[in-house]
């Protein structure tokens, strides 16, 4: 039976697709305040860090992230 169009859209795990979402939101932001730090800013490498997190648990989440 096909699909809806509707449900073609939808994802696998809501849940995935929400936190992938956030931390986007967080990459987003760590860009922007990294872009504006001075290179010699105590902050950099703590915003890295965070940065770098949040995108390996993005990609972590991608694999459960499968449009039907």
């Amino acid at each position: 039976m096909p699909q809806s169009s509707e449900n073609l859209h939808d994802p696998e795990c809501p849940l995935a697709h929400h936190l992938i979402d956030k931390l986007s939101t967080v990459i987003g932001n760590c860009d922007l305040v990294l872009e504006k730090a001075p290179e010699d800013s105590p902050f950099l490498r703590q915003m890295l860090l965070i940065r770098n997190v949040a995108k390996s648990m993005a990609a972590d989440l991608a694999k459960f992230h499968v449009i039907s």
